[in-house]
């Protein structure tokens, strides 16, 4: 992991992601961030500049990663893709206030990124102002996991900061007594990819698998929830990605969407 990339429009949510971002990468030489902010035709971009020159000069100190800054009009989504080439972007790390469970219908700007980017999203909320990676759960369904290599990107991130993985799974209907074949295959995947990180797979029974993930981090002072959204789907499908809407917007810790 040697590129990230961070949306940047200057607001509380958007300092608050590149405080984690340093934090992240700190003392690693190798990698670098690259804020961008999206403006308006004739906007004044040397005054965009100048701000971000005191944005980053808090974040000069032996050590800390190359900070790089970035200033385009256009549309974000389609900006973010066209850089992710030029750049070898390895990792989008975005800010989001998200949203009362009640408003299951909001589409933010964040929400609608980690659908639409091809890449792994880390989304950071705008209240988790600590910075802690000791502990990760990964939320997987039932499934055998179709699609191993975003376990690849995990890795990287618990290997950098020693962070034990926990594997959760919520199931909706009474669970069965042992693993099944695809469980199996899981936990050989998962011993394989995750190496000396993967501490062990949790089941638990819930009606509603967003709460029950939610609980779970709760209950286990968790510091980064981890999700596949489609390791899942057969061939080429694509997924509606309601869970991970939803999870988007409410999660209260940091939200890595392997893709």
């Amino acid at each position: 992991m040697k590129n990230i990339l961070i949306p940047f429009d200057f607001s509380e949510v958007s300092k608050n992601a590149l405080d984690y971002a340093v934090k992240f990468a700190d003392k690693d030489p190798l990698i670098n961030l690259f804020l961008l902010n999206i403006t308006e035709e004739g906007a004044d971009v040397n005054a965009i500049r100048e701000n971000f020159k005191k944005i980053i000069k808090k974040y000069k100190k032996p050590l800390s990663p190359e900070i790089y800054t970035l200033v385009q009009t256009g549309e974000l989504v389609s900006s973010i893709i066209q850089l992710q080439k030029e750049l070898k972007v390895d990792i989008i790390m975005m800010g989001t206030r998200g949203a009362n469970l009640e408003e299951e219908n909001v589409a933010t700007t964040t929400s609608r990124l980690v659908q639409e980017a091809d890449l792994p999203v880390l989304v950071i909320p705008e209240k988790y102002k600590k910075f802690r990676l000791e502990s990760i759960i990964l939320s997987l369904g039932n499934e055998k996991i179709a699609d191993r290599s975003p376990l690849y990107v995990l890795l990287d991130v618990s290997r950098k900061h020693k962070a034990q993985v926990h594997v959760l799974t919520i199931q909706q209907q009474e669970m069965a007594m042992g693993y099944s074949e695809d469980d199996e295959s899981n936990e050989t995947t998962l011993n394989y990819f995750l190496e000396m990180f993967y501490s062990h797979h949790t089941f638990h029974e819930s009606e509603d698998i967003e709460a029950g993930i939610l609980n779970y981090i709760k209950k286990n002072d968790m510091d980064m929830l981890a999700i596949m959204p489609k390791t899942h789907l057969p061939g080429d499908e694509a997924s509606p990605g309601r869970l991970t809407r939803l999870l988007t917007l409410h999660s209260n810790v940091p939200l890595l969407v392997l893709d």
